[in-house]
């Protein structure tokens, strides 16, 4: 009776110990699985990173239970939509100019090349590539307008003023490219934008 119950015992004791060693500790992650400690690797238990249960391929080590492993596939990346921009023609007192980069329409807003039409319109400009700002010179008017950013600085005879721009200013094709109605609120020109014809009209007349 006593080597009976010292047989179960043994048995016990194995099937106990079988069943640790297949399925050692470790606190998986969101993937099902994880990274071997020090003491399973010391125990020969695993070698890498792996799953329990049976679940992945044989490419990252196996536990002494027989069952195989391998590291979680990587996540597909999504690559960012652009946006659709669509051309706008800009006329400067009734004569049609070519731009480059042309004007754009881009999420419901006109963005015209700031350089070319505040030239046009007789304001000096120049851009500084350190601070990522433009400025602009006409008379005893200054204006200052920060790449990326929808406020500019106006500066007229020592008074400032500022403009809220409806679109950030941006930069395309190395061009900085502002909302249309800027160009109104900061040199007075008038404006008006053809959006069936996509026409954009410029007037100091």
């Amino acid at each position: 009776m006593k080597k009976l119950v010292l047989l179960m015992a043994m048995l016990t004791l194995f099937f106990t110990t079988a069943s640790i060693a297949s399925a050692h500790p470790g606190r998986l992650d969101s993937n099902g699985g994880h990274n071997c400690s020090d003491k399973s690797k010391a125990k020969g238990l695993c070698s890498g990173y792996h799953y329990h249960n049976g679940n992945g391929g044989n490419n990252a080590g196996s536990s002494s239970g027989g069952q195989s492993y391998s590291a979680p596939a990587p996540k597909a990346t999504v690559a960012p939509v652009a946006p659709v921009l669509t051309k706008v023609a800009v006329y400067l007192n009734d004569v049609k100019q070519n731009y480059t980069p042309s004007a754009y329409m881009k999420n419901g807003t006109t963005l015209v090349p700031m350089k070319a039409i505040f030239e046009s319109l007789g304001a000096t400009v120049s851009y500084d590539n350190a601070t990522k700002k433009v400025t602009a010179t006409k008379d005893s008017k200054k204006i200052v307008i920060g790449v990326g950013n929808k406020t500019a600085y106006v500066d007229t005879n020592g008074s400032a003023s500022t403009i809220t721009l409806s679109h950030p200013a941006e930069i395309y094709q190395g061009t900085t490219m502002v909302p249309l109605r800027f160009v109104s609120q900061a040199l007075g020109a008038n404006v008006t934008f053809d959006e069936a014809a996509l026409v954009v009209y410029i007037s100091t007349k």
